[in-house]
């Protein structure tokens, strides 16, 4: 099994976890050093840094499936116009420090404003409530 952390779309509540919702997660409440930033069509993009935050979940994923996330991250490990790349880093609960992949955004010029907070569910349920 490998750790993933994941931070948009993929977590609880987010609109595609559907692809998460077989693998067990070890945290809702974990975080890892970076900066999020709002992409396009309402996707966040993740940059390391060592100064910020951003918060999500980490799963368990089986060595096999990461070819699925791989996939719908848009990223191909030999590829030279990946809109991600999966890299491993530390990530944080209250309670321990883990190994997980993350997806980073390597098209910088995706990057639109950041998210100061670090925290994806909450711009999106801000959008959510200025729809209604």
């Amino acid at each position: 099994m490998q750790n993933v952390f994941v931070y948009g779309s993929l977590k609880k509540q987010e609109k595609n976890h559907y692809m998460m919702e077989n693998y067990f997660c070890l945290s809702m409440d974990a975080w890892i050093n970076g900066k999020l930033y709002d992409g396009f069509v309402g996707y966040p993009f993740l940059v390391l840094d060592q100064k910020s935050k951003v918060y999500g979940e980490i799963y368990q994923v089986p060595e096999k499936d990461l070819d699925i996330l791989d996939e719908f991250e848009d990223y191909f490990p030999d590829g030279d116009n990946n809109l991600y790349e999966r890299v491993e880093i530390d990530a944080f609960t209250k309670t321990s420090c883990l190994k997980a992949y993350v997806y980073v955004c390597v098209q910088t010029e995706m990057l639109k404003e950041e998210i100061v907070f670090g925290n994806w569910s909450l711009v999106e349920g801000e959008r959510k409530k200025d729809r209604e």
